[in-house]
Protein backbone atom coordinates (compact mmCIF):
# COMPACT_ATOMS: atom_id res chain seq x y z
CA UNK A 1 0.00 0.00 0.00
CA UNK A 2 1.86 3.43 -1.11
CA UNK A 3 1.64 6.14 1.53
CA UNK A 4 0.98 9.53 1.05
CA UNK A 5 4.30 11.26 1.85
CA UNK A 6 2.55 15.03 2.09
CA UNK A 7 1.44 13.73 5.66
CA UNK A 8 5.07 12.55 6.88
CA UNK A 9 7.61 15.14 7.74
CA UNK A 10 11.12 15.04 6.75
CA UNK A 11 12.16 14.94 9.93
CA UNK A 12 10.86 10.55 9.99
CA UNK A 13 13.35 9.28 7.76
CA UNK A 14 15.85 7.15 9.46
CA UNK A 15 19.64 7.98 9.64
CA UNK A 16 20.19 5.17 6.76
CA UNK A 17 17.65 7.50 4.42
CA UNK A 18 18.62 10.45 5.34
CA UNK A 19 22.70 8.74 4.98
CA UNK A 20 21.72 7.54 1.20
CA UNK A 21 20.81 11.15 0.27
CA UNK A 22 23.54 12.72 2.04
CA UNK A 23 25.87 10.62 -0.24
CA UNK A 24 24.20 11.46 -3.87
CA UNK A 25 24.14 15.42 -2.36
CA UNK A 26 27.42 15.76 -1.16
CA UNK A 27 29.50 16.07 -4.23
CA UNK A 28 29.54 19.15 -6.34
CA UNK A 29 27.81 19.01 -9.88
CA UNK A 30 29.40 21.48 -12.22
CA UNK A 31 26.40 21.30 -14.59
CA UNK A 32 23.65 23.59 -13.29
CA UNK A 33 19.74 22.75 -13.55
CA UNK A 34 17.41 23.93 -16.10
CA UNK A 35 16.28 26.66 -14.06
CA UNK A 36 19.62 28.21 -12.83
CA UNK A 37 20.00 26.08 -9.29
CA UNK A 38 23.21 23.98 -8.24
CA UNK A 39 22.51 20.33 -8.39
CA UNK A 40 24.09 19.73 -5.16
CA UNK A 41 23.44 20.27 -1.54
CA UNK A 42 23.81 24.38 -2.41
CA UNK A 43 20.43 23.79 -4.49
CA UNK A 44 18.85 22.44 -1.19
CA UNK A 45 19.97 25.10 0.74
CA UNK A 46 19.00 27.52 -1.76
CA UNK A 47 15.35 26.25 -1.62
CA UNK A 48 15.04 26.31 1.78
CA UNK A 49 16.09 29.44 2.11
CA UNK A 50 19.07 29.29 4.59
CA UNK A 51 21.22 32.18 5.75
CA UNK A 52 24.35 33.58 4.71
CA UNK A 53 26.04 32.80 7.83
CA UNK A 54 24.59 29.10 7.97
CA UNK A 55 25.45 29.02 4.06
CA UNK A 56 29.21 30.26 4.91
CA UNK A 57 29.44 27.42 7.55
CA UNK A 58 28.02 24.70 5.25
CA UNK A 59 30.91 25.34 2.77
CA UNK A 60 33.36 24.36 5.39
CA UNK A 61 31.31 21.09 6.95
CA UNK A 62 32.73 17.76 6.00
CA UNK A 63 29.15 16.24 5.55
CA UNK A 64 26.60 19.50 4.74
CA UNK A 65 23.62 17.68 3.56
CA UNK A 66 23.56 15.85 7.04
CA UNK A 67 23.92 18.80 8.99
CA UNK A 68 20.98 20.55 7.08
CA UNK A 69 18.65 17.89 7.96
CA UNK A 70 19.15 17.74 11.50
CA UNK A 71 18.93 21.95 11.81
CA UNK A 72 15.68 20.99 9.87
CA UNK A 73 14.73 18.41 12.99
CA UNK A 74 16.04 21.12 15.90
CA UNK A 75 14.07 24.09 13.79
CA UNK A 76 11.00 21.97 13.51
CA UNK A 77 10.58 23.50 9.85
CA UNK A 78 7.27 21.69 8.72
CA UNK A 79 9.13 20.16 5.33
CA UNK A 80 7.68 16.83 4.54
CA UNK A 81 8.94 13.78 2.32
CA UNK A 82 6.71 15.42 -0.37
CA UNK A 83 8.23 18.80 -0.27
CA UNK A 84 11.56 17.10 -0.69
CA UNK A 85 10.97 15.53 -3.46
CA UNK A 86 9.68 18.22 -5.12
CA UNK A 87 13.00 20.29 -4.52
CA UNK A 88 14.74 17.39 -6.13
CA UNK A 89 12.40 17.82 -9.15
CA UNK A 90 13.40 21.64 -9.20
CA UNK A 91 17.36 20.39 -8.91
CA UNK A 92 16.78 17.72 -11.44
CA UNK A 93 17.97 15.21 -9.43
CA UNK A 94 15.13 12.39 -10.46
CA UNK A 95 17.73 9.96 -9.76
CA UNK A 96 17.84 11.08 -5.98
CA UNK A 97 13.88 10.69 -5.85
CA UNK A 98 14.03 6.82 -7.92
CA UNK A 99 16.51 5.76 -5.11
CA UNK A 100 14.82 7.23 -2.22
CA UNK A 101 11.38 6.10 -2.89
CA UNK A 102 11.31 2.41 -1.10
CA UNK A 103 13.07 4.12 1.98
CA UNK A 104 10.64 6.87 2.33
CA UNK A 105 7.51 4.37 2.15
CA UNK A 106 9.39 2.21 4.84
CA UNK A 107 10.30 5.19 6.59
CA UNK A 108 6.46 6.58 6.18
CA UNK A 109 4.64 3.03 7.82
CA UNK A 110 7.24 3.22 10.67
CA UNK A 111 6.18 6.82 11.58
CA UNK A 112 2.29 6.60 11.23
CA UNK A 113 2.76 2.98 13.37
CA UNK A 114 4.45 5.15 16.01
CA UNK A 115 1.66 7.82 15.71
CA UNK A 116 -1.15 5.36 15.60
CA UNK A 117 0.56 3.65 18.72
CA UNK A 118 0.66 6.79 20.82
CA UNK A 119 -2.68 7.42 20.19
CA UNK A 120 -3.56 5.09 23.02
CA UNK A 121 -1.94 5.31 26.73
CA UNK A 122 -1.62 3.88 29.76
CA UNK A 123 -4.04 4.41 32.89
CA UNK A 124 -1.89 5.57 35.52
CA UNK A 125 -1.44 3.91 38.85
CA UNK A 126 -3.88 4.91 41.30
CA UNK A 127 -4.29 3.42 45.31
CA UNK A 128 -6.02 0.59 44.44
CA UNK A 129 -2.65 -1.04 42.93
CA UNK A 130 -1.28 -1.61 46.63
CA UNK A 131 -4.26 -4.05 47.03
CA UNK A 132 -4.05 -6.08 44.10
CA UNK A 133 -2.22 -9.04 45.12
CA UNK A 134 -3.26 -11.43 42.77
CA UNK A 135 -4.91 -12.09 39.64
CA UNK A 136 -7.83 -12.06 40.68
CA UNK A 137 -8.09 -8.84 42.26
CA UNK A 138 -7.21 -7.22 38.90
CA UNK A 139 -10.20 -8.85 37.11
CA UNK A 140 -12.70 -7.92 40.16
CA UNK A 141 -11.28 -4.19 40.51
CA UNK A 142 -12.08 -3.87 36.29
CA UNK A 143 -15.72 -4.47 37.31
CA UNK A 144 -15.95 -2.59 39.87
CA UNK A 145 -15.63 -5.09 42.65
CA UNK A 146 -14.21 -5.78 45.82
CA UNK A 147 -10.61 -7.70 46.16
CA UNK A 148 -10.85 -11.13 45.69
CA UNK A 149 -11.71 -13.57 49.11
CA UNK A 150 -10.39 -17.69 49.48
CA UNK A 151 -11.45 -20.56 51.27
CA UNK A 152 -7.95 -21.31 52.29
CA UNK A 153 -3.91 -21.02 50.95
CA UNK A 154 -2.26 -23.98 49.61
CA UNK A 155 1.24 -24.01 50.80
CA UNK A 156 3.43 -27.27 49.52
CA UNK A 157 6.70 -28.01 48.52
CA UNK A 158 7.98 -28.18 45.06
CA UNK A 159 8.78 -31.60 44.97
CA UNK A 160 4.71 -32.71 45.77
CA UNK A 161 3.61 -30.57 43.06
CA UNK A 162 1.81 -33.52 41.82
CA UNK A 163 -0.35 -33.91 44.46
CA UNK A 164 -0.76 -30.40 45.30
CA UNK A 165 -2.63 -30.10 41.32
CA UNK A 166 -4.52 -33.36 42.38
CA UNK A 167 -5.65 -31.44 45.61
CA UNK A 168 -6.58 -28.15 43.61
CA UNK A 169 -8.62 -30.55 40.98
CA UNK A 170 -10.70 -32.09 43.80
CA UNK A 171 -11.40 -29.01 45.89
CA UNK A 172 -11.90 -26.52 42.58
CA UNK A 173 -13.50 -28.72 40.42
CA UNK A 174 -15.52 -31.20 42.24
CA UNK A 175 -16.39 -28.77 45.66
CA UNK A 176 -16.57 -25.53 44.28
CA UNK A 177 -13.92 -24.20 46.77
CA UNK A 178 -11.93 -21.45 46.12
CA UNK A 179 -7.55 -21.82 46.91
CA UNK A 180 -4.71 -19.41 46.08
CA UNK A 181 -1.52 -20.79 45.27
CA UNK A 182 1.48 -18.48 45.55
CA UNK A 183 2.89 -19.70 42.31
CA UNK A 184 -0.63 -19.42 39.96
CA UNK A 185 -2.52 -16.50 41.29
CA UNK A 186 0.19 -13.99 42.82
CA UNK A 187 0.82 -10.78 40.45
CA UNK A 188 4.07 -11.25 39.14
CA UNK A 189 6.29 -7.70 40.22
CA UNK A 190 5.02 -7.74 43.87
CA UNK A 191 7.73 -6.56 46.27
CA UNK A 192 8.41 -8.48 49.18
CA UNK A 193 6.59 -11.63 48.71
CA UNK A 194 6.41 -12.84 52.24
CA UNK A 195 4.54 -9.62 53.29
CA UNK A 196 2.09 -10.41 50.07
CA UNK A 197 1.80 -13.74 51.53
CA UNK A 198 1.32 -12.83 55.08
CA UNK A 199 -1.35 -10.31 54.35
CA UNK A 200 -3.18 -13.28 51.84
CA UNK A 201 -2.96 -15.70 54.72
CA UNK A 202 -4.31 -12.97 57.33
CA UNK A 203 -6.56 -10.87 55.75
CA UNK A 204 -7.96 -12.82 52.31
CA UNK A 205 -7.76 -16.32 53.19
CA UNK A 206 -9.88 -18.51 55.75
CA UNK A 207 -7.61 -21.33 56.43
CA UNK A 208 -4.09 -22.18 56.01
CA UNK A 209 -3.81 -26.00 53.88
CA UNK A 210 -0.42 -27.24 54.45
CA UNK A 211 0.88 -30.29 52.45
CA UNK A 212 3.57 -31.90 54.94
CA UNK A 213 6.24 -34.01 53.57
CA UNK A 214 9.68 -34.65 54.67
CA UNK A 215 10.07 -32.04 51.57
CA UNK A 216 7.75 -29.22 53.48
CA UNK A 217 9.70 -29.13 56.48
CA UNK A 218 12.95 -28.51 54.62
CA UNK A 219 11.87 -25.25 53.73
CA UNK A 220 12.94 -22.45 55.59
CA UNK A 221 9.66 -20.46 54.09
CA UNK A 222 7.20 -22.58 54.29
CA UNK A 223 8.99 -23.17 58.19
CA UNK A 224 7.92 -19.26 58.24
CA UNK A 225 4.91 -19.18 57.09
CA UNK A 226 3.32 -21.95 59.43
CA UNK A 227 5.33 -19.97 62.61
CA UNK A 228 3.49 -16.92 61.39
CA UNK A 229 -0.17 -18.68 61.02
CA UNK A 230 0.18 -20.49 64.40
CA UNK A 231 0.74 -17.32 65.85
CA UNK A 232 -1.94 -15.86 64.07
CA UNK A 233 -4.64 -18.62 64.81
CA UNK A 234 -3.67 -18.12 68.66
CA UNK A 235 -4.10 -14.06 68.26
CA UNK A 236 -7.52 -14.89 66.61
CA UNK A 237 -8.46 -17.97 68.78
CA UNK A 238 -9.25 -19.21 65.16
CA UNK A 239 -8.61 -22.81 63.95
CA UNK A 240 -6.81 -21.33 60.92
CA UNK A 241 -4.04 -24.19 60.37
CA UNK A 242 -5.37 -27.84 58.14
CA UNK A 243 -2.52 -30.17 58.00
CA UNK A 244 -2.60 -33.17 55.51
CA UNK A 245 0.00 -35.73 56.07
CA UNK A 246 0.87 -36.85 52.36
CA UNK A 247 4.63 -38.55 53.58
CA UNK A 248 4.99 -39.61 57.17
CA UNK A 249 7.99 -37.49 58.80
CA UNK A 250 8.26 -36.07 62.07
CA UNK A 251 6.23 -33.17 63.04
CA UNK A 252 7.36 -30.07 64.30
CA UNK A 253 5.62 -29.01 67.48
CA UNK A 254 3.38 -26.64 66.11
CA UNK A 255 0.94 -29.08 64.33
CA UNK A 256 1.85 -32.33 67.00
CA UNK A 257 -1.02 -30.89 68.81
CA UNK A 258 -3.52 -30.48 65.49
CA UNK A 259 -6.12 -32.70 64.54
CA UNK A 260 -4.38 -33.86 61.28
CA UNK A 261 -6.03 -35.23 58.04
CA UNK A 262 -3.63 -38.24 56.73
CA UNK A 263 -3.86 -38.95 53.10
CA UNK A 264 -2.41 -42.68 54.17
CA UNK A 265 -5.97 -43.55 55.33
CA UNK A 266 -7.74 -42.94 52.81
CA UNK A 267 -7.97 -46.82 51.69
CA UNK A 268 -9.57 -47.62 55.16
CA UNK A 269 -13.30 -48.38 55.55
CA UNK A 270 -15.62 -45.04 56.55
CA UNK A 271 -12.40 -42.58 55.70
CA UNK A 272 -13.84 -39.91 53.50
CA UNK A 273 -10.18 -38.08 53.16
CA UNK A 274 -11.80 -35.25 50.32
CA UNK A 275 -14.86 -35.15 52.50
CA UNK A 276 -13.37 -34.61 55.54
CA UNK A 277 -11.04 -31.82 54.11
CA UNK A 278 -14.06 -29.90 51.93
CA UNK A 279 -15.85 -30.04 55.36
CA UNK A 280 -12.83 -28.93 57.43
CA UNK A 281 -12.05 -26.15 55.02
CA UNK A 282 -15.63 -24.56 54.62
CA UNK A 283 -17.08 -22.05 57.16
CA UNK A 284 -20.28 -23.15 58.31
CA UNK A 285 -22.75 -19.98 57.47
CA UNK A 286 -25.55 -21.57 57.21
CA UNK A 287 -25.22 -23.46 60.40
CA UNK A 288 -24.50 -20.26 62.32
CA UNK A 289 -27.55 -18.22 60.57
CA UNK A 290 -30.08 -20.40 62.13
CA UNK A 291 -28.33 -20.75 65.20
CA UNK A 292 -28.55 -16.98 65.47
CA UNK A 293 -32.54 -17.55 64.21
CA UNK A 294 -33.12 -20.04 67.27
CA UNK A 295 -31.67 -17.54 69.67
CA UNK A 296 -33.54 -14.70 68.17
CA UNK A 297 -36.72 -16.72 68.48
CA UNK A 298 -36.37 -18.15 71.86
CA UNK A 299 -35.57 -14.14 73.38
CA UNK A 300 -38.71 -13.40 71.77
CA UNK A 301 -40.45 -16.16 73.57
CA UNK A 302 -38.61 -14.92 77.00
CA UNK A 303 -40.21 -11.63 76.14
CA UNK A 304 -43.47 -11.85 75.36
CA UNK A 305 -43.31 -14.46 78.77
CA UNK A 306 -42.23 -11.57 80.77
CA UNK A 307 -44.58 -8.88 79.62
CA UNK A 308 -47.29 -11.58 80.33
CA UNK A 309 -45.83 -11.89 83.44
CA UNK A 310 -45.80 -8.29 84.58
CA UNK A 311 -50.03 -7.61 83.20
CA UNK A 312 -50.91 -10.31 85.37
CA UNK A 313 -48.94 -9.16 88.81
CA UNK A 314 -50.71 -5.70 87.30
CA UNK A 315 -53.70 -6.71 87.05
CA UNK A 316 -54.01 -9.09 90.33
CA UNK A 317 -51.61 -7.14 92.43
CA UNK A 318 -53.87 -6.96 95.41
CA UNK A 319 -54.37 -10.68 94.84
CA UNK A 320 -51.52 -12.29 95.98
CA UNK A 321 -52.32 -16.24 95.66
CA UNK A 322 -53.45 -15.40 92.22
CA UNK A 323 -50.46 -13.81 91.10
CA UNK A 324 -48.41 -16.36 92.55
CA UNK A 325 -50.60 -19.12 90.88
CA UNK A 326 -50.02 -17.73 87.61
CA UNK A 327 -46.10 -17.32 87.64
CA UNK A 328 -46.09 -20.83 88.38
CA UNK A 329 -48.14 -21.49 85.31
CA UNK A 330 -45.78 -19.47 83.16
CA UNK A 331 -42.60 -21.55 84.05
CA UNK A 332 -44.45 -24.89 83.48
CA UNK A 333 -43.95 -26.23 79.12
CA UNK A 334 -46.65 -26.28 76.90
CA UNK A 335 -47.56 -30.04 77.22
CA UNK A 336 -48.09 -29.91 81.18
CA UNK A 337 -50.21 -26.33 81.27
CA UNK A 338 -52.44 -28.54 79.63
CA UNK A 339 -53.34 -29.93 82.90
CA UNK A 340 -53.77 -26.38 84.82
CA UNK A 341 -56.04 -25.25 81.64
CA UNK A 342 -59.32 -25.83 83.73
CA UNK A 343 -58.02 -24.73 87.03
CA UNK A 344 -56.79 -21.20 85.76
CA UNK A 345 -60.49 -20.60 84.18
CA UNK A 346 -61.94 -21.45 87.07
CA UNK A 347 -60.08 -18.98 89.15
CA UNK A 348 -60.38 -16.46 86.61
CA UNK A 349 -64.28 -17.15 87.32
CA UNK A 350 -63.95 -15.92 91.04
CA UNK A 351 -61.87 -13.49 90.06
CA UNK A 352 -64.81 -10.58 89.87
CA UNK A 353 -65.69 -11.20 93.00
CA UNK A 354 -62.91 -10.97 94.72
CA UNK A 355 -62.02 -8.13 93.59
CA UNK A 356 -65.36 -7.03 94.82
CA UNK A 357 -64.28 -7.77 98.39
CA UNK A 358 -60.81 -6.40 98.52
CA UNK A 359 -62.20 -3.49 97.37
CA UNK A 360 -63.73 -3.39 100.70
CA UNK A 361 -61.15 -4.28 102.62
CA UNK A 362 -58.47 -2.19 100.67
CA UNK A 363 -59.65 0.74 103.34
CA UNK A 364 -58.99 -1.41 106.48
CA UNK A 365 -55.83 -2.84 104.84
CA UNK A 366 -54.38 0.52 104.23
CA UNK A 367 -55.46 2.08 107.67
CA UNK A 368 -53.72 -1.27 109.34
CA UNK A 369 -50.78 -0.36 107.31
CA UNK A 370 -50.64 2.92 108.58
CA UNK A 371 -50.94 2.31 112.43
CA UNK A 372 -48.43 -0.82 111.99
CA UNK A 373 -45.89 1.64 110.62
CA UNK A 374 -46.69 4.13 112.85
CA UNK A 375 -46.47 2.33 116.16
CA UNK A 376 -43.04 0.44 113.97
CA UNK A 377 -41.35 4.12 114.27
CA UNK A 378 -42.73 4.89 117.83
CA UNK A 379 -40.93 1.63 118.78
CA UNK A 380 -37.56 2.07 116.64
CA UNK A 381 -37.17 5.52 118.45
CA UNK A 382 -38.34 4.70 122.63
CA UNK A 383 -35.34 2.14 122.11
CA UNK A 384 -33.22 4.48 120.62
CA UNK A 385 -34.21 6.79 123.38
CA UNK A 386 -33.14 4.06 125.90
CA UNK A 387 -30.02 3.37 124.16
CA UNK A 388 -28.76 6.73 124.64
CA UNK A 389 -29.57 7.31 128.21
CA UNK A 390 -28.17 4.23 128.87
CA UNK A 391 -25.13 4.71 126.95
CA UNK A 392 -24.94 7.83 128.11
CA UNK A 393 -24.90 6.90 132.22
CA UNK A 394 -22.48 3.60 131.11
CA UNK A 395 -19.19 4.62 132.80
CA UNK A 396 -16.17 6.08 130.95
CA UNK A 397 -12.94 4.04 131.00
CA UNK A 398 -11.04 7.52 131.33
CA UNK A 399 -12.74 8.32 133.90
CA UNK A 400 -11.99 4.87 135.80
CA UNK A 401 -9.24 4.61 138.67
CA UNK A 402 -6.64 3.34 137.77
CA UNK A 403 -5.97 -0.33 139.71
CA UNK A 404 -3.15 -0.33 142.28
CA UNK A 405 -1.98 -3.95 142.28
CA UNK A 406 -0.18 -3.41 145.24
CA UNK A 407 -2.99 -3.13 147.68
CA UNK A 408 -5.16 -6.01 147.29
CA UNK A 409 -8.00 -5.49 149.88
CA UNK A 410 -8.64 -2.21 147.64
CA UNK A 411 -8.19 -3.74 144.41
CA UNK A 412 -11.16 -6.38 145.18
CA UNK A 413 -13.77 -3.63 146.25
CA UNK A 414 -13.07 -1.17 143.34
CA UNK A 415 -13.46 -4.25 141.10
CA UNK A 416 -16.98 -5.48 142.72
CA UNK A 417 -18.15 -2.10 142.57
CA UNK A 418 -17.58 -1.81 138.71
CA UNK A 419 -19.08 -5.47 138.24
CA UNK A 420 -22.44 -4.65 140.06
CA UNK A 421 -22.71 -0.93 137.93
CA UNK A 422 -22.43 -2.78 134.16
CA UNK A 423 -24.87 -5.92 135.73
CA UNK A 424 -27.64 -3.23 136.85
CA UNK A 425 -26.93 -1.49 133.25
CA UNK A 426 -27.59 -4.55 131.51
CA UNK A 427 -30.60 -5.36 133.47
CA UNK A 428 -32.61 -1.99 132.30
CA UNK A 429 -31.30 -2.34 128.90
CA UNK A 430 -33.14 -5.73 128.70
CA UNK A 431 -36.06 -4.39 130.74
Amino acid sequence: MTIDLSTVPLVAATVASRQAVATMLNPMKVLPSDNGLPRDWRGLAHLLELSTDVMSLLVSHSDPTMHMLTMLEKNKKDVTIKNFQAIMEQMDRWDIIDDTEALFQSDAERYLEHQQRAQVSADPIDECDKEILTLGDIHRLQQGLETQYYDAFLLYAEEDIDFAKEMVEKLETQFKLKLCLKDRDLVAGVQFEHEAVMKLISDRCNRLLIIVSPSFLKSSANKFFLNYTTALSIEKRQRKIIPCIYKSCELPVQLKYIYKLDYNHKGLSGYDFWGKLRDSIQVPNSIATSSLTKIGNSSTTQEKTTEVKKILSDKYSDIPHITEEANEALKYPRQKSENYKSETIAKANNIKTLNVNSKKNKTLFRWEKITSNWKTKQTKQNNQLTTETIVQNLPSIDNLDSLDLSDTHTYKNKKKNLFSKFTKKRVALKV
